[in-house]
């Protein structure tokens, strides 16, 4: 699957996850689903804080809400992970290690 480096949903995902904390929360849900107060706990982060951080993951669709009862949980969406996964690994494909892809470059460049 080809993504477009231009994709606003790409920039969605790689602006959200440009957060530590944004990332630290997406490492605990990669570990198992969380309340939002278990999330507020583990990143040592105040409710109103958490919400704000947590809207911006969802604005991306990086998670996924559900309430039971009174109490809100929230999960990773690994499908949008694979969106920003996708991006990256296929500048990877054919590449070779580092200086074999600068060793093929530079000759290039001299001609």
């Amino acid at each position: 699957m080809e993504i477009p480096y231009d994709s606003p949903e790409l920039d969605n995902i790689l602006e959200a996850l440009a957060n530590q904390k944004r990332r630290g929360i997406v490492h605990e849900l990669a570990l198992s689903p969380a309340s939002i107060k278990q999330l507020a706990g583990y990143q040592a982060l105040s409710l109103p804080a958490i919400h704000k951080h947590l809207r911006i993951l969802e604005n991306a669709r990086l998670i996924i809400r559900r309430k039971s009862g009174r109490t809100n949980f929230i999960s990773l969406n690994p499908g949008t992970l694979g969106i920003a996964q996708a991006w990256i690994t296929q500048y990877q494909t054919g590449w070779g290690s580092a200086d074999a892809t600068f060793d093929n470059y530079v000759p290039g460049m001299r001609q």
